[in-house]
């Protein structure tokens, strides 16, 4: 998701976003696995209400009297309103309270595939979005991040139980769709509408399933990839839409040779209308309408949100503590992909602009990375999860070396593309790949707040030796870190030294007598710090 509209979200939690719950014990020990929902959804053009039908089929993990299904409603008056529930043909005996449909289950069989049919309908208060463009047109787009599926999709609304996803969407005549998973038929037959069914069978979260109507032109961009790069723009921003989205063939391609064979059917480049702009939904990515100009300023969202296929999308978190997981992933990955176009310095200066993001947040907002208190999913988009994600990510990288770092990481998307991961899951690969523990690493960057906040002061000895006192200053934990000095002498001379850092305060000796000019701390970006006088 594009980091830019944090702050959008933080408000939007402030005013009232209603969701299912922030607790991850009901999911995670949820009676039922969903293994695919099968939506026919129908759209209309002159009311925003939607009707659906839906089979979800589903395994029972152990015996139970009933299970829930997410689905938004006021007390069955507003939002999604539901029908009929039935196993297969007999009708379910079911009561739909709290956003939540409580399905009895009787006498179902346990580790047997059943199967859910749900008629509903109403008009989505959220995740399906519909409006119109800035072109004054119809448009309806998902827009599920993080849990807001529910508001128009049955579904078990969350990352750690993935299912495949059918969608059968009929739309006004003269509308496009564009889907999660592969266009499996187009009818245009009908005189007033026409439809697009969509089949995927990858196992995703609901966060990244979607559809998208409008007037769209579409575009597929020649490749050798194995399988299909296309743009999808308003029909007014046809020629500024692929233009600016072109990019995204050398982003992918990039990424396929640093992590792994892309995972989806195809990738699509949408221009979209949705309530918060750019969101990375598998094989078919949303970015906001306005983000499209024809002058190619988008490369680093197209890269955040590619790197996203990969981590989030494929690799997901198991549950939204881990959000860096995939936030921190694609926002370091885009850096990467800035440091092998246009050079470590250009990527330094992004590393930097993040630092900055997240000195600035902590005095607002102290928590870890890892954060189990947060009020609100919303308050999860911040810069702990992007941009401090990143730089533990860069600083892993410098503390494990190059070879170990890419190789844990192609490991960790390895072991679990299509699954699920914690943070201690990438912990314990890549400290198999570096040969050492990393458990003060992982525990004062993810699992602890703040970060060094340092104090430098130079003073002299007798003889002429000058020396640096190294002070951390901020509260309760100390952090343990290298830091590298760059010490300028004249004539323009410098050398490098390197800083180990494990206490309080730290006293460091210059090996020279001669007359030092200037220090530079931390010159090659390494290190995520705050200096203070």
């Amino acid at each position: 998701m594009n980091f830019q509209l944090f702050l959008f979200a933080f408000l939007f939690s402030i005013t009232g976003f209603t969701q299912t719950s922030d607790d991850g014990h009901e999911y995670l020990n949820h009676p039922a696995d969903i293994q695919s929902y099968n939506v026919q959804i129908v759209l209309k053009e002159e009311t925003d209400e939607i009707s659906v039908s839906e089979m979800i089929r589903f395994v029972l993990s152990e015996p139970c009297d009933s299970f829930f299904i997410d689905l938004q409603s006021d007390n069955g008056k507003t939002g999604m309103i539901l029908e009929s529930a039935a196993f297969d043909y007999s009708w379910a005996e079911y009561n739909h309270r709290n956003n939540r449909i409580w399905i009895k289950t009787k006498n179902q069989p346990v580790n047997t595939p059943l199967s859910l049919v749900l008629k509903y309908h109403g008009v989505p208060e959220t995740g399906l979005i519909i409006g119109e463009n800035k072109f004054q047109d119809r448009t309806y787009f998902g827009d599920n991040w993080p849990n807001r599926a529910h508001h128009w999709l049955a579904c078990v609304d969350h990352p750690s139980d993935k299912a495949t996803i059918n969608f059968t969407v009929t739309v006004p005549k003269g509308f496009e769709c564009i889907a999660t998973g592969t266009l499996y038929k187009k009818d245009v037959s009908f005189e007033k509408f026409d439809r697009f069914e969509y089949r995927s069978d990858i196992q995703l979260p609901t966060k990244v399933m979607v559809i998208g109507v409008a007037n769209f032109d579409e575009k597929e961009y020649f490749t050798e990839l194995p399988f299909p790069v296309t743009s999808w723009s308003y029909l007014q921003d046809a020629a500024n839409g692929f233009n600016d989205m072109s990019v995204s063939v050398k982003v992918v391609s990039y990424f396929i040779d640093l992590i792994g064979e892309y995972p989806f059917e195809k990738l699509a480049n949408v221009q979209s209308t949705t309530q918060f702009g750019g969101m990375e939904n598998a094989g078919n990515i949303f970015y906001d309408e306005k983000a499209i100009t024809g002058e190619r300023t988008m490369e680093a969202l197209i890269a955040h949100e590619i790197a996203h296929q990969w981590f989030g999308n494929s690799a997901s978190e198991l549950d939204w503590q881990h959000i860096w997981l995939s936030e921190g992933f694609a926002t370091y990955f885009t850096d990467l992909y800035w440091e092998d176009t246009y050079g470590t310095d250009k990527m330094n200066e992004r590393l930097l602009g993040e630092r900055n993001r997240v000195v600035g947040f902590s005095k607002k907002y102290l928590h870890p990375v890892v954060d189990t208190s947060y009020a609100s999913l919303m308050n999860l988009l911040n810069p702990n999860s992007y941009q401090k994600g990143a730089w533990v990510l860069h600083m892993l990288r410098n503390e494990v070396g190059d070879s170990a770092f890419f190789k844990g990481i192609q490991t960790y998307y390895h072991e679990y593309q299509f699954g699920n991961a914690t943070t201690e899951d990438l912990k314990k690969i890549i400290e198999d790949q570096a040969g050492h523990n990393l458990d003060v690493f992982f525990d004062q960057w993810l699992y602890k707040a703040g970060h060094p906040v340092l104090n430098f002061r130079r003073g002299v000895k007798k003889g002429g030796w000058e020396y640096l006192t190294i002070r951390q200053e901020q509260e309760n934990v100390v952090f343990n870190f290298d830091l590298q000095i760059e010490v300028f002498y004249q004539k323009g001379q410098s050398e490098i030294f390197t800083i180990s850092v494990d206490e309080r305060e730290e006293k460091f000796e210059f090996p020279t007598k001669k007359e030092i000019e200037s220090i530079k701390f931390d010159p090659n970006t390494r290190l995520l710090f705050e200096e203070v006088e």
